[in-house]
């Protein structure tokens, strides 16, 4: 058998997963080959589907045989060929930067790849880029991440925080302990997160160690070889350059390289013995149902493809799911913390599996009175306040945004979310709202830099008259108004402006302790959630408080969420004329449904509470 770096990180999940694999790839004939040419064609397949996971950070149905396991994924699509882009740069940077011959390409088919033989299964590396000279073999992994997730890894050396990683004087970034800095037994605990696959760092980690394992046993070679991740440069800004074709021309600091070549030494131990758990797990096959846990990677973009089968006794609602802050686990009546999954393995799965007097916090204790129950629970004085505070006309706003992993426009970031709609209903009184009259929408009908006309026609309407701006998530918001005010300064008096008189409507239903102290509230009376509802489920989401407070519903429109929203933007330059208007109109009507629901929802408590 044929194993790739995906598929052993598949199989080390669980005891579980290579015989359901096994079962799943023979049940949607996945494996009809019958030749080693055939199965390492489906085995780059599956390299090249898994590339693109970064971008984003989701068994067979007996009646309609309706495989659940392979389903589409549009924003996977859509991205695809920023990621191509990516290992493209990357590709030409690294010749740039260092010397000797580079093979790189964006297909799995055509790249550098290696193997080796071991109790008779084939271990399958495939390198993003590989250069070799006289001297030295230099391995590159490209990932669409950012190097954030390790400038943010820092630790106290004497009383001072300081990165885990330094940058050397050609820009590359290496540990402290390889450049000879000094180092510490907190540094030593950030390493172990680096070498955890299940962190958001570690992960990357463990996918370069899994190339450089199957290497050590591939080549035969007194050449040094050196490691590195390629990475989106997080501090990198676009100063807006293009080519003739209009594209964007990036420095080539848009990647960072981190050097992670002892990393790898250090992980290889784990590797080992990771190997021998693969090659069990696929000599068994023991289909048999296992405990669940981390490595189920649940809403995580690697969770596992059985969640639907592994998963299916747990109730899709009012689960132990559902209790807020669940990751901190629960006291028993003896002080004795069980933690999540813990308990979902000893059978706790509904919400009311768990005693009563194991519900320390608050607010799950008002879960679990209004599941039992299910009389909504409601902090009324404190939602008839927050109203009252709200001054008149409110500005209901709500933006739609494009998070590129290249920058689009000039000022943008890697993953900058680039505003491309807004839809405003402005509520005259309360309760004075027309959804049609009382609506204004902004949309970029291409992808040329439409920010400024953005801007300017969203201050045509929101007036600087003192009115509220009510918001759903309001640090969303917030951080495009301010990069829009950096981005555009004779409007930044105006945007901050707006900055001052957000209102979070979330804040009426979940509670948030500081807005409700700056109305005057004591301060113990300001925390805690201000309703709950059965049909909540745990979320507050717009999309779950809309249906509890209106008949408003966001099922059967065409366009129902953010992700169909950036797809059919993403997808403008390449409709014809019919379909270009049959979008950019479903595309108003999905905005303008966030806004009204919104005035929908305020007018549903001011009818409860006033």
């Amino acid at each position: 058998m044929l194993i790739s770096k995906t598929r052993f990180i598949n199989y080390l999940r669980c005891n579980r997963f290579a015989a359901l694999d096994e079962i799943h790839r023979e049940k949607s004939q996945a494996v009809v080959s019958f030749s080693e040419d055939a199965d390492l064609e489906e085995l780059m397949s599956i390299e090249n589907k898994e590339k693109i996971m970064p971008i984003l950070e989701q068994i067979y149905d007996s009646e309609t045989d309706e495989d659940l396991l392979e389903k589409e994924d549009p924003q996977m699509d859509t991205m695809l060929k920023y990621y191509n882009e990516i290992e493209i740069i990357s590709g030409k940077i690294i010749d740039k930067k260092f010397k000797g011959q580079t093979v790189y390409a964006l297909d799995t088919y055509k790249q550098k790849r290696f193997s080796f033989e071991k109790e008779g299964f084939h271990f399958y590396c495939f390198l993003d880029g590989y250069q070799e000279d006289e001297d030295a073999i230099r391995i590159f992994e490209v990932k669409a991440t950012t190097s954030k997730k390790f400038l943010d890894l820092t630790f106290k050396l004497d009383d001072e925080k300081v990165p885990i990683f330094e940058k050397t004087p050609d820009g590359i970034l290496m540990l402290r302990e390889d450049l000879g800095l000094p180092t510490n037994n907190k540094y030593d605990e950030k390493i172990k997160k680096l070498k955890d696959r299940f962190s958001k760092e570690g992960r990357y980690v463990y996918d370069i160690s899994y190339q450089r394992y199957v290497l050590d046993h591939a080549i035969k070679s007194d050449k040094k070889v050196k490691y590195y991740l390629g990475v989106l440069n997080s501090e990198y800004v676009f100063d807006g350059q293009v080519d003739e074709r209009n594209h964007p021309v990036y420095k080539d600091d848009i990647i960072t390289f981190i050097d992670v070549t002892s990393l790898t030494e250090k992980m290889l131990s784990t590797i080992e013995m990771d190997t021998d758990i693969v090659i069990s797990r696929l000599n068994t096959l023991d289909a048999n149902p296992v405990a669940l846990g981390k490595h189920c990677q649940k809403k995580d973009s690697r969770e596992c493809i059985f969640y639907p089968i592994c998963y299916s006794h747990i109730p899709d609602k009012n689960s132990i799911f559902t209790y807020f802050d669940r990751h901190h686990g629960f006291k028993d009546e003896f002080g004795e913390k069980h933690e999540l999954y813990d308990l979902i393995n000893e059978g706790y799965v509904h919400a009311t599996d768990l005693p009563t007097q194991w519900l320390n916090r608050e607010k799950n204790q008002i879960q679990r009175e209004v599941i039992e129950t299910k009389v909504p629970y409601m902090k009324k004085n404190l939602i008839k306040e927050a109203i009252l505070s709200i001054n008149y006309p409110i500005y209901h706003l709500d933006f739609e945004t494009f998070p590129c992993p290249l920058p689009r426009f000039k000022g943008e970031k890697p993953y900058t979310q680039s505003l491309f709609q807004y839809s405003i209903h402005i509520e005259h009184e309360p309760g004075v709202c027309d959804k049609d009259l009382d609506n204004y929408g902004f949309i970029a009908k291409t992808h040329d830099d439409q920010r400024r006309a953005l801007v300017e026609g969203m201050l045509d309407i929101i007036k600087p008259d003192g009115g509220s701006i009510m918001v759903y998530n309001q640090s969303f918001e917030q951080t495009r108004l301010k990069e829009m005010a950096e981005l555009f300064p004779e409007y930044k008096e105006r945007l901050l402006d707006m900055v001052d008189r957000l209102v979070d409507l979330m804040h009426f239903v979940r509670g948030n302790k500081k807005f409700f102290m700056n109305l005057g509230v004591d301060k113990d009376e300001a925390d805690g959630i201000l309703y709950y509802h059965n049909d909540l489920n745990g979320s507050y989401s717009i999309k779950k408080v809309l249906p509890i407070f209106s008949n408003l519903k966001y099922d059967g429109m065409p366009i129902k969420n953010g992700t169909e929203a950036l797809v059919a933007y993403a997808n403008f330059p390449y409709m014809d004329e019919k379909t270009f208007k049959q979008k950019y109109q479903e595309l108003l009507e999905y905005c303008k449904q966030d806004t009204w629901a919104m005035v929908e929802i305020l007018e549903a408590l001011r009818k409860h509470v006033l």
